[in-house]
């Protein structure tokens, strides 16, 4: 005997399945479906007969990804936008799927509470303060997808499985799986989300070393050395170059991307010059006009990284011996309209942060929590340390690394549970006080101030009559102190007292020297005021960025208020200038930022309040025309 085997259903009977039984959006989906399927020729009755399988449909009527310029043409020769289109094809698949029963099978994987949904939870919470990006969460989710559908557990993914994935994969689901490969190991780097994670990488592809890799390597050599030459600080003199410090190795970075793609697009437009290896002779007004051209019309790319990568041509060009060349790409940078742009986008506050900023304003509770966050740590530190005493746990002995090791696994998980609490919110609580009672610093000179040693930039004074705090950097420490040098300035020390009731930094910091910070265990090896978890290697060495963006991200939403460390910046400026307590002049000292780029950041901020106190002076005026007349019948 034959074991029976289902029959795919036809478009026909997708169709008249959901007319029977689907919702009104559903029914809408068919007509879009249609339209889509026509496009690529299949109408009456070759869509009637068509099976309603997502995998023919994939093939026959494909998803448009980025470039594809003969689905491109197809569709703007049927009259329709590639938006249009891209709505038509997934209301076509969602069909397909509601037939199947593959729409229903997906949603009960969806609700599954298992060990990738805690994972997902964690992720979350990155995203929602900005240290993961939304499209990396959707492509997690797709991968997810696709391992809960085979019954596979984090633990369960391995390489040899995702390349078979791969494998067999059909081309449009490939990339959605590359996708999401990457987004989970680029999880790995985070300590807390490793007992989560598949034990070993998953992603088959290797990290690619950039777009300067898909060259020929005569002219990868040629760019590196262009970059070498460029490598150090723009001086008048040539002469003086020697003695000039050298860019950081991420501006190095940014000169090899623009120059790769400005080659890649070249030889790309003129495939008769792959030949052709001495950049010099690259980089002619004809050429150089062509490829900024075709940089504009490449809606891949962001304006904003575009005007960014024009000026350092420039100034590539003109460190290498090509100041005209330079000189021209510097001048196209005013007066191509989508570089104009660009740059105009660079010297403004992001739509995201514009966002977050206005989200805070609007919001009367957000507004207050955020002022108010420091004591919200504060609280949570102390319950998790009664929490530790409760359940017995010495954490002062448990802190030291060959203790901890000593205890069983349970009893070992419970402790460095408690820890990591206690450690995190005690840190927040400290970090939050500093930057909202005194001064909201970069999170690279948080975390690196020093309360100790021969080069204190945090000076205590916590006994005595008025305890309070100094805060106070040399210039070579901040992002900008090349340029307040330049104007004769510095930042002015920042002084952190008790002056008022709503005032409690100092007492959050005492707390924090006293009981949290002996709890890091290279806590008497550095002078950094946040020790790092792992070894100190140096004796000013402090807490790392990556650990502090997943605790600032877990803390902040625990309270209930995502944030990173760059919204501190934003948040405490805009509540300031929106209720009218500082001018800019104020901020800017206190920033240590010129007047001008706190005017550019947050002029929206008095122009909304500015419409709002003409509304209301309206308002005022008529209230009182009507009430004079009231008067007067």
């Amino acid at each position: 005997m034959t074991g029976k085997t289902s029959k795919t259903p036809t478009m026909q009977e997708a169709v008249a399945h959901v007319e029977t039984h689907g919702s009104k959006s559903q029914k809408q989906d068919i007509r879009k479906a249609r339209s889509a399927f026509a496009i690529h020729g299949f109408e009456g009755p070759d869509f009637d007969h068509f099976p309603a399988a997502l995998t023919d449909f994939e093939r026959a009527v494909p998803k448009l990804r980025g470039s594809m310029p003969a689905l491109q043409a197809l569709i703007h020769a049927a009259g329709i936008s590639e938006e249009t289109y891209k709505q038509q094809q997934r209301a076509g698949r969602r069909l397909i799927e509601s037939v199947t029963g593959a729409k229903a099978a997906k949603l009960e994987r969806k609700a599954r509470d298992d060990d990738w949904a805690e994972l997902l939870r964690q992720v979350d919470l990155l995203v929602a303060a900005g240290f993961f990006r939304k499209q990396n969460r959707i492509a997690l989710t797709a991968l997810i997808d696709c391992c809960r559908a085979g019954d596979i557990s984090p633990s369960g993914l391995t390489l040899g499985r995702a390349e078979t994935w791969l494998s067999s994969a059909p081309v449009a689901q490939r990339k959605s799986l590359r996708n999401g490969l990457k987004a989970l190991d680029g999880l790995r780097h985070i300590e807390r989300l490793r007992p989560l994670l598949p034990p070993y990488p998953v992603n088959p592809t290797v990290k690619p070393a950039g777009r300067i890799s898909t060259l020929p390597e005569p002219l990868q050599n040629a760019i590196s050395n262009w970059v070498e030459v460029a490598a150090r600080e723009q001086v008048d003199d040539p002469r003086h170059a020697h003695m000039a410090s050298t860019l950081s190795a991420s501006t190095r970075a940014t000169y090899s991307a623009a120059t790769s793609l400005y080659i890649q697009t070249l030889l790309e437009l003129f495939p008769n010059l792959s030949n052709e290896f001495d950049l010099k002779h690259l980089f002619s007004e004809n050429y150089i006009d062509c490829v900024l051209a075709a940089w504009g019309r490449n809606a891949d790319l962001k304006t904003r990284t575009l005007a960014g990568y024009a000026a350092d041509l420039g100034s590539l060009l003109h460190r290498n011996g090509l100041p005209d060349a330079g000189a021209y790409v510097r001048g196209l940078t005013k007066v191509l309209p989508y570089l104009v742009a660009g740059r105009s986008a660079g010297k403004t506050m992001s739509p995201k942060v514009k966002k977050w900023c206005q989200s805070l304003l609007r919001d009367p509770r957000k507004t207050a929590l955020f002022q108010l966050q420091h004591l919200e740590y504060y609280r949570l530190t102390l319950e998790a340390l009664a929490d530790a005493r409760q359940h017995g746990l010495d954490l002062q002995t448990l802190s030291k690394p060959t203790v901890l090791a000593t205890l069983p696994d349970n009893e070992r998980s419970a402790a460095k549970a408690a820890l990591r609490q206690v450690r995190m919110f005690g840190m927040m609580a400290a970090y939050a006080a500093i930057a909202l009672e005194g001064a909201p610093f970069r999170r690279q000179n948080m975390l690196s101030l020093r309360h100790t040693g021969p080069k204190k930039t945090m000076h205590l004074h916590l006994n005595g009559r008025s305890p309070h705090v100094i805060i106070k950097f040399p210039n070579e420490e901040l992002k900008n102190g090349r340029f307040l040098s330049e104007r004769g300035e510095e930042l002015e020390p920042i002084t952190i007292e008790k002056r008022g009731t709503g005032d409690h930094a100092v007492e959050i910091i005492n707390f924090y020297l006293r009981e949290i910070r002996p709890l890091f265990p290279e806590a008497d090896k550095t002078h950094a005021l946040f020790p790092p978890l792992e070894k100190a290697i140096t004796p000013n060495d402090g807490f790392v960025a990556g650990t502090f963006y997943i605790w600032l991200a877990e803390a902040s939403g625990a309270i209930g208020l995502p944030m990173n460390s760059h919204n501190y910046r934003h948040g405490y400026c805009s509540i300031d200038i929106n209720e009218g307590r500082r001018s800019m002049e104020d901020l800017a000292k206190i920033l240590g930022d010129s007047v001008a780029v706190v005017q550019r950041n947050y002029a929206w901020i008095n122009a909304k309040q500015s419409v709002l106190n003409v509304q209301r002076d309206t308002a005022r005026r008529r209230a009182k025309i009507l009430q004079a007349r009231s008067e007067a019948s």
